[in-house]
């Protein structure tokens, strides 16, 4: 198990790697849709999946034994967690910077 500055994270560093690629997967996809304000809603976006992924893996994941496990990370609860801690942090900071989910054409 991975342990970082004497705490048991509860996961392989493989799996805390799926976590992070995932989340930055997350973030960019936050980034890539609709009309971005600054270059900083992706990356947070990004976090907030990262720790919405860990508390749902590992609150969630222990709960019950659904989806799949690998390396102690729940995954089916870890994405549900990231999806849905990542939206609702990108929809705060889009909505804080007037930015939007459409994607408007601009003149030329």
């Amino acid at each position: 198990m991975l342990e970082l500055f004497g705490w048991d994270v509860g996961m392989s560093t493989y799996a805390a790697i799926l976590l992070v690629l995932g989340a930055i997967l997350l973030g960019v996809i936050a980034h890539i849709i609709g009309d971005v304000r600054t270059g900083w809603e992706g990356p947070v976006a990004a976090v907030a999946a990262l720790i919405g992924g860990y508390l749902g893996s590992e609150a969630f994941g222990t709960f019950s034994t659904w989806g799949v496990a690998f390396e102690g990370l729940y995954v089916l609860p870890a994405l549900i967690g990231g999806l849905v801690l990542g939206f609702v942090v990108d929809a705060l900071v889009r909505y804080a910077t007037e930015g939007s989910y459409v994607s408007h054409p601009s003149p030329i």
